[in-house]
């Protein structure tokens, strides 16, 4: 669910570096257009079809490669009909495309991919809820990193690099000063050239002001011994 609340967005209506319509033949292989580097979520719609689970998954294996209902649902096991529908609803809500058709054992296959490399979400509370968005970027993060080791074990060179949760007391103008540094190692990470020999690794990144609990601790040893009586004994 690579995915973002950072306002710099893109349309869906950019121009496509490629051509859908023509049928490729079978002996060429599809490759991964460029896609725009962001999208606004901004409908209700739209949030509802990113918000399924399955449709997250979906987003999140033609974020970096074209592929057909048939290998996505090779991928998750599930039917390609299933597929099929969700691909058609995130089709229909401008968060997936076909970017190629192409010669399969005689069948014309197609293959899709986003629309963007991350979307940002642009909606009112009373479509996107209570809940805050971030809170479900960084579940999913939590749930696709703990997938990630899982599989492959927590020292594997390719599931995981550099990870930590520090807190640090700071100026506002501080934090500020570290989110902007953080948007713009994220707008690094999404421009990175694609390679396609290459793995698919996530970046998760959020600063936040903590809970109350560790803003402040009161020097309750000094609090009791202001509030002690006098016991009246001299030395």
């Amino acid at each position: 669910m690579a995915t973002s609340n950072t306002s710099n967005t893109s349309s869906a209506a950019a121009a496509r570096p490629f051509d859908a319509e023509t049928v490729l033949p079978e002996s060429v292989p599809v490759t991964m257009p460029e896609l725009p580097p962001r999208l606004s979520i901004t409908t209700a719609k739209q949030f509802q079809a990113f918000s399924d689970p399955l449709r997250s998954r979906i987003l999140g294996i033609i974020q970096n490669q074209p592929a057909t209902a048939k290998q996505i649902a090779g991928q998750l096991g599930k039917p390609p009909s299933t597929v099929g529908h969700h691909l058609a609803v995130l089709e229909e809500t401008g968060l997936a495309q076909v970017v190629a058709r192409r010669l399969v054992h005689g069948i014309v296959a197609k293959y899709y991919t986003r629309t963007a490399r991350i979307f940002n979400f642009e909606l009112p509370p009373e479509v996107r809820g209570k809940r805050p968005i971030s809170v479900d970027i960084m579940t999913h993060v939590r749930d696709e990193l703990a997938e990630a080791i899982a599989e492959r074990g927590e020292e594997d060179d390719d599931t995981v690099g550099s990870n930590g949760f520090p807190h640090s007391r700071m100026s506002p103008e501080r934090a500020r000063h570290y989110q902007e540094r953080l948007d713009a190692l994220m707008n690094d990470f999404i421009a990175e050239p694609f390679d396609p020999n290459g793995a698919v690794y996530g970046l998760g990144i959020a600063i936040f002001a903590a809970p109350s609990y560790i803003q402040h601790v009161p020097d309750t040893d000094s609090a009791v011994a202001e509030a002690a009586p006098d016991s009246g004994e001299e030395g």
